[in-house]
C-alpha cells in the first residue's frame, strides 16, 4: 500500500517545491556609494558672506565666506544573487533641489552579477571661515548624519522586495527587506 502513495505524492511534492521557488525565490540587490575617482569632493567660494562674526576691519583668518561644498559619488546597484531582479526603482534617497542623481531606466533589470552605476552629486551651501571650511570638507558630507537609500525590485512572479542602504561617516550597511520600511 505504501508504494502507490509515494508514486502519487512524489510528483505533487516536486511541483509544490518548484512553485515555492518560483514565488518565494528572491533576488538580492546590494548598494554601494563610492567617491567618484575622477572628482572626489571639493568647495567653491561664492565670495564674502554678509554674516560676519567680527566688527570691521575683519582679520583675514576670521573672514566668513559663502561656500558651495560638493561630493561626487558613484551609486552602484548590483545583483548579488542568481535570480534576476526586475523593475528596479530608487524609492528614497537624500536629494535636495541643488543635488543631482542620474536618471535610471524606468524598466531596469539586473541579471546575476550585473551592476548599474549612476552619478550622484550632493551639494551644500554654508557660511564658514577658512579653517571651518577645511574641517567641514571630508569624504562624507558634514551636514548629513547618515545617508539612506531605499531600492525596490521584483522577482519573476512580481513579488516586491527592498534593499535599504545606510551610509555614515564610518560605515556602510545593506539590509534586505521583504516589506517596505516606514
Amino acid at each position: 500500500m505504501d508504494f502507490p502513495v509515494s508514486i502519487i505524492t512524489r510528483p505533487i511534492i516536486s511541483k509544490l517545491v518548484a512553485l515555492q521557488s518560483f514565488f518565494f525565490a528572491r533576488p538580492r540587490i546590494d548598494i554601494d556609494l563610492i567617491n567618484n575617482p575622477e572628482s572626489l569632493y571639493g568647495q567653491k567660494s561664492l565670495g564674502l558672506s554678509h554674516k560676519q562674526d567680527h566688527e570691521e576691519p575683519i582679520p583675514i583668518p576670521y573672514a566668513v565666506y559663502d561656500f558651495e561644498f560638493y561630493w561626487n559619488y558613484k551609486l552602484r546597484i548590483k545583483n548579488n544573487s542568481s535570480k534576476t531582479a526586475y523593475n528596479i526603482k530608487i524609492e528614497k534617497i537624500v536629494k535636495t533641489a541643488n543635488d543631482y542623481l542620474q536618471k535610471m531606466d524606468e524598466i531596469a533589470s539586473l541579471k546575476e552579477g550585473e551592476t548599474i552605476e549612476l552619478d550622484y552629486i550632493l551639494r551644500h551651501r554654508a557660511s564658514k571661515n577658512g579653517e571651518q571650511a577645511k574641517q567641514f570638507l571630508n569624504h562624507f558630507p558634514g551636514h548629513i548624519k547618515q545617508l539612506e537609500i531605499l531600492v525596490s525590485y521584483t522577482n519573476e512572479s512580481r513579488k516586491v522586495f527592498y534593499t535599504k542602504f545606510i551610509a555614515t561617516k564610518n560605515s556602510k550597511t545593506n539590509e534586505h527587506l521583504i516589506w517596505k520600511p516606514k
